[in-house]
C-alpha cells in the first residue's frame, strides 16, 4: 500500500513524498535508509488525492499503453540497456503525451538514486500496488526484466479478458438500444396518429389495441417523467453500489445470476490465479502476494475468502483448505492448488488453473452469446408484433363491417 510521508533530509531539507509499502514499518525502515528523518507518515488514500478533481479531469495511462511501456523497458533491460537509457528510449517511443511525462517523471526520480518501484509509487497512481511489489521483488531479486515481462503478461491477460467480455456484450447492446428507440418512435409518434381515427370510429376496440392506447398514453404524456425516474434511480443505484454495503450486496447477488454468475466467477479466478502465480514466481511472499491477489478480485465475496486464507496461513494452516469452505472454488481448482502446496509449485499449478479458467470464460461467453442474441431478437419480434396486431385488428374489424 502506498503511504504519504513528510521529513527531513541528511541536509536539513524538507522533503515529502509516497512510498510503497506492506506496512507503517517497512516504510520508515526504507525511508530511514535514504536518510530522511520522518516527521509525518500515513497510508494514502486516492480518493483524498483526487478529492477535489472530477473523474473525468484525472488522465490515466491505459491498459494497453502501460503494458507495452513494462514490455519494452523490459527488452532493453534484458539487452543490458542501462534503466536512465531505456526510460529515455520510451518515452520518445511513447505516443501519449500524459505517458510521456509520466515517463519523465520516472526518469528524475531514478536519476535522483531512487529504486524504479519507489519512482513508479511516487510519479502516478497508474501504477497499482500489485505492479509495485512484482517490481520491488524483481529489483531485489536481481531478475527486474523477467518481472516486467511477467507484469506485461499480467495486463495484457487482463486486456483480453475485459476485451472479450465488452466485444461479446456491444451486439446485444446496440440491438436493445435500436430496438427501444424503434418501440419508442412507434409508442410516440405513429401510433398516436392511428389511435386518432379508432377513438373516432366509436366502436368497442379489442383488449390488446385498448392495452396499445393505454401505454401510448402514459408514454406521450408522462414520458419525460419517467425518463427522469429511471435516470434518478440509476443515479442512486450507482451511489449505493459504491458504499461498503451496497457493493457487498451486488457483489453477491450477482455471483448467483443465472449464465452471468458462473461467467463472473470464471473471469475472477482466472485473474486471481493469474496473479497469484505471477506473483509468486516474481518472489513476492506467500502473505502479501495474497493481499494484493484479494485486492484484485474486484469482488468483495471473493476478498474475504481470500483474506481467510491468509488467516489460515498465519496460524499454520494451507490454502486450500480455507478455499474450499467457502465454496467458492471448483473442486478441480482445490485439488491443483492442494497439490501446488504439498510439492512446492504452487505457481505452475495456479497458471495452469488460471489457463482452464480462461478457457471456460471464453466457453460461458459463447453460451451466453448464443442464448441472448436470439432471445433479444424473439423480445423485439414480440413487441413490435403485438403492435402491428393492436393497430391491425380494429382495421380488419372495419373492413368487415364495410363489407
Amino acid at each position: 500500500m502506498l503511504y504519504a510521508y513528510e521529513g527531513l533530509a541528511a541536509s536539513g531539507k524538507r522533503v515529502s513524498g509516497s512510498i510503497d509499502a506492506s506496512g507503517q514499518r517497512e516504510a520508515r525502515v526504507r525511508l530511514r535508509k535514504e536518510n530522511i528523518f520522518v516527521t509525518s507518515l500515513s497510508e494514502e488514500k486516492a480518493a483524498e488525492k483526487n478529492k477535489y478533481t472530477l473523474p473525468f479531469m484525472v488522465k490515466r495511462v491505459s491498459q494497453a499503453e502501460m503494458a507495452s511501456f513494462m514490455r519494452q523497458i523490459a527488452s532493453l533491460l534484458a539487452a543490458g540497456i542501462p534503466l536512465l537509457e531505456t526510460l529515455d528510449a520510451s518515452q520518445e517511443q511513447a505516443e501519449s503525451d500524459h505517458l510521456k511525462k509520466v515517463i519523465s517523471e520516472i526518469r528524475n526520480h531514478v536519476r535522483e538514486g531512487r529504486e524504479l518501484a519507489d519512482a513508479f509509487a511516487e510519479t502516478s497512481e497508474d501504477f497499482d500496488g500489485l505492479t509495485l511489489a512484482m517490481v520491488r521483488a524483481g529489483e531485489t531479486g536481481g531478475n527486474l526484466a523477467d518481472v516486467l515481462n511477467q507484469v506485461a503478461d499480467l495486463m495484457e491477460a487482463s486486456l483480453r479478458r475485459d476485451n472479450a467480455i465488452k466485444s461479446a456484450m456491444i451486439y446485444p447492446a446496440v440491438m436493445a438500444m435500436i430496438g427501444t428507440g424503434v418501440i419508442i418512435f412507434l409508442l410516440a409518434y405513429v401510433v398516436p396518429k392511428i389511435i386518432v381515427i379508432f377513438e373516432d370510429m366509436g366502436r368497442a376496440l379489442p383488449l390488446s389495441t385498448k392495452i396499445l392506447i393505454v401505454t401510448t398514453d402514459i408514454i406521450v404524456n408522462y414520458g419525460l417523467l419517467i425518463g427522469f425516474l429511471l435516470v434518478a434511480g440509476m443515479v442512486a443505484w450507482a451511489r449505493y453500489i459504491k458504499t461498503e454495503k451496497g457493493r457487498d450486496m451486488l457483489d453477491r447477488y450477482s455471483l448467483k445470476v443465472p449464465l452471468v454468475g458462473p461467467l463472473m466467477r470464471a473471469a475472477i479466478l482466472a485473474r486471481w490465479s493469474h496473479t497469484t502465480s505471477v506473483l509468486l514466481q516474481s518472489g513476492v511472499p506467500l502473505l502479501r502476494t495474497l493481499k494484493l491477489s484479494a485486492d484484485i478480485s474486484h469482488n468483495t465475496v471473493y476478498a474475504r475468502a481470500i483474506e481467510k486464507a491468509s488467516v489460515a496461513i498465519r496460524e499454520g494452516g494451507a490454502i486450500a483448505p480455507s478455499l474450499a469452505q467457502s465454496g467458492l472454488f471448483p473442486p478441480i481448482a482445490i485439488q491443483m492448488i492442494a497439490a501446488g502446496e504439498k510439492s512446492g509449485q504452487s505457481a505452475k499449478l495456479l497458471m495452469q488453473v488460471a489457463r482452464d479458467q480462461g478457457a471456460e470464460l471464453e466457453n460461458r461467453i459463447s453460451v451466453l452469446m448464443a442464448l441472448v442474441q436470439p432471445a433479444l431478437i424473439v423480445t423485439m419480434g414480440l413487441i413490435v408484433g403485438f403492435i402491428v396486431i393492436a393497430i391491425l385488428l380494429p382495421v380488419f374489424e372495419m373492413s368487415q363491417l364495410v363489407g
